[in-house]
């Protein structure tokens, strides 16, 4: 087990210790980052989903023109949080959103279960 303290200037935390994850301005947290993000793209693309990665933020895209295209994306997105739980990574469902792009309504309320 790891533990972790912060100092500004003369002043420092309690002692911390880390369960997971990695510490936030760390050498190797970049490189451990992207082994975290790379399992989650081939989980989602397993899904026949397309994903885009910037950062932190994960973008997924499906064309759903009918049933079996909304429960591929409702596994994509059960895959995901089952990874996000696995590796006890934060999901901000705050800045989670859907974007419907053209002229059929959407009948689905909900993409996930």
């Amino acid at each position: 087990m790891r533990t972790h303290q912060t100092r500004v200037e003369f002043s420092l935390s309690d002692i911390a210790q880390l369960l997971s994850g990695v510490v936030q301005g760390s050498g190797i947290g970049p490189l451990m980052f992207l082994l975290y993000i790379n399992e989650l793209i081939g989980i989602l693309e397993g899904h026949g989903i397309t994903v885009k990665v910037f950062a932190d933020d994960v973008k997924m895209y499906l064309r759903v023109v009918n049933d079996i295209d909304v429960k591929l994306i409702r596994s994509a997105i059960d895959d995901l949080l089952s990874c996000a739980e696995l590796w006890q990574l934060g999901i901000s469902v705050e800045k989670c959103c859907v974007l419907n792009l053209g002229t059929a309504s959407c009948k689905h309320k909900s993409y996930h279960t």
